[in-house]
């Protein structure tokens, strides 16, 4: 709250030297290119290049000659070296405080690009710096591996030749997955660089998502039992989405897969997803999975009513006639009130149907007619 002191108002002198100091950052100084270094304030130079280094450009020339005042610019900004004398800029320590700061640094050395050293000091800052290098250097291989370690996103740079290099792939794909989709088709028939890229669990993330490697897989590959089955132990149920057809109905792997999540269903063949057993094992652990049932099954009083108990949602995905059946609407909504969202529109036409679900939870009255709306808040009061 501002606090006011004849029409003014009072700021801390905390804040009132934080202001001073930002001001003195903002003021823009009319430096003289020919400036001399007795007129320079050293301290005010610093000041200013510590919280902006790209400032250097705008600094006399004796400034940007003088190494301990490009050092300072480049510690905060390392694209900074563009605006250094062209003696500082052919430093290869400066270089090294440059690129060791900002990857991106490595677009303005147009000279060095091709400098093995020079070019590992920026990738080993930011993997995707390496579209700056030389083409030859982006056919190294060690390099390239020291770029897509840093950043996987490295590999689309690298030259094309490498992406049929089983060594190499196999090591990118070691250290990301994503770098599958960038390998040659040939090696994408290859069993076990599939099988790397489907172990890589360096994170959380990776768990939960390396299992899209199997997508870049050939059809062959796809249809490997023991390469899913592997996934499916790691806890990747979603590898099923892109397998072969014959292992998605394989009923054995779908028992796997619905003890990690009951959405497995959904990666089941039109025979599994008719199965009894499966079925309600999927629908205890998620009942939403009911959605992928057979209509069959989502015609079940004894399978849909446990889901809509645990989620009333479920009854979106029961069928037509049980979302208008007077006794098992009225058996959900006397359950939870809030499950007559999704009744059949006559049903949340009916009187009975509707005060049944507004006594369970008065928030139901949203889903009745405005007529019965009206009706049903009369009551209440």
């Amino acid at each position: 709250m501002a606090v006011k002191y004849r029409g003014q108002v009072l700021v801390p002198f905390s804040k009132r030297r934080e202001r001073e100091a930002e001001e003195a950052i903002r003021q823009s100084d009319v430096w003289a290119e020919d400036m001399p270094m007795e007129l320079i304030d050293s301290m005010k130079v610093c000041f200013q290049l510590k919280h902006n280094g790209l400032r250097l450009k705008e600094m006399p020339k004796v400034v940007r000659e003088h190494r301990p005042f490009v050092e300072v610019a480049l510690e905060e900004n390392g694209l900074a070296i563009a605006f250094a004398s062209e003696d500082l800029q052919a430093d290869r320590e400066l270089m090294e405080t440059a690129l060791r700061r900002t990857g991106e640094a490595l677009e303005l050395l147009e000279a060095f690009q091709a400098d093995e050293e020079i070019v590992l000091w920026a990738v080993q800052t930011s993997g995707t710096c390496l579209r700056f290098a030389a083409e030859e250097l982006r056919r190294d291989p060690d390099l390239c591996l020291e770029a897509v370690r840093q950043n996987w996103e490295a590999i689309e740079y690298c030259h094309p030749t490498l992406y049929s290099d089983w060594d190499f792939m196999k090591q990118a794909i070691g250290s990301s997955w994503r770098c599958l989709s960038f390998a040659h088709p040939d090696l994408c028939n290859d069993k076990e660089v599939v099988r790397i890229a489907l172990r890589h669990l360096k994170s959380e993330r990776a768990l939960r998502q390396h299992w899209l490697a199997m997508a870049q897989a050939s059809a062959a590959v796809r249809k490997q039992r023991d390469l899913v089955e592997e996934a499916l132990r790691c806890g990747s149920w979603q590898v099923l989405l892109h397998a072969d057809a014959t292992l998605q109905d394989d009923r054995d792997l779908l028992r796997w897969a619905l003890q990690r999540s009951g959405f497995a269903l959904s990666c089941a063949s039109a025979r599994l997803r008719d199965d009894e057993e499966l079925v309600f094992q999927a629908v205890r652990s998620q009942p939403l999975a009911l959605e992928h049932a057979s209509e069959r099954l989502r015609d079940r009083e004894d399978l849909v009513f446990p889901a809509v108990q645990m989620d009333r949602c479920a009854l979106e995905h029961a069928t037509d006639r049980l979302r208008g059946d007077f006794d098992f609407v009225m058996r959900c909504v006397q359950c939870n009130g809030m499950v007559s969202e999704f009744a059949s529109e006559a049903l949340r036409a009916n009187e009975e149907i509707m005060s049944a679900a507004v006594k369970q939870d008065w928030r139901a009255v949203n889903f009745a007619p405005p007529a019965l709306q009206s009706h049903l808040q009369s009551k209440q009061t």
